[in-house]
Formats: structure tokens, C-alpha cells, sequence
């Protein structure tokens, strides 16, 4: 279970990976083909991670994971918008987690 969660939180640093590229690009600070080459690799990876999340089930708990993962939002949070209660979110990402193939 912890290895899909580091999995999925590798989404949001890829975000941060891209951000400092571009940034490199912009100033002349880095090498244009391996700054070009990890924004590739990087956006491969986020798609990837968005595709295995679909996967999933392609309803709540897709939802879900996508919201914690990808939009980087609290359980807490995602069970508001889900208008499910705390522990019953957490037992949908408990469960999603289960589903998810990597």
C-alpha cells in the first residue's frame, strides 16, 4: 500500500520537476535538450499516473485518487466534495489504493 502511495505522490514532484526545467530554459541556466528531455519524461510520467488512476474504476474511486493525488487535496477535504463522511472516505481510498495496478 505505502509503494502505490509513493507511486502516486511522485505525481506532484514531477509538477515541481517541470516548473524549475522551464525555469532553467527561461534563464540559460541549463542545457536545452536534457531540460526538454526530463520535461518529456516527467509530463510521460504524470500521464501515466493519470491513465493508471482511470483505470481503477473510472468512478468514485478514480475520483478520489485523482483529487488526493493529482489536485493534492486532504481526505478531509475529499469527502465534502464526495458528501461522504470522513471514515467512509477512508475506506474508499483504503480501497482504491487495493485497485490501483501499477
Amino acid at each position: 500500500m505505502n509503494e502505490k502511495k509513493k507511486y502516486l505522490s511522485l505525481y506532484m514532484l514531477q509538477h515541481a520537476r517541470i516548473e524549475r526545467l522551464v525555469g532553467m530554459l527561461e534563464t540559460g541556466t541549463g542545457n536545452q535538450a536534457e531540460c526538454l528531455a526530463g520535461i518529456r519524461k516527467a509530463n510521460e510520467l504524470r500521464n501515466e499516473i493519470e491513465r493508471k488512476i482511470k483505470e481503477v474504476d473510472g468512478g468514485v474511486l478514480s475520483e478520489l485518487l485523482y483529487l488526493k493525488y493529482v489536485c493534492g487535496k486532504p481526505l478531509l477535504e475529499i469527502s465534502f466534495i464526495l458528501n461522504y463522511s470522513v471514515r467512509h472516505t477512508e475506506r474508499l481510498h483504503k480501497k482504491a489504493l487495493e485497485k490501483l495496478k501499477l
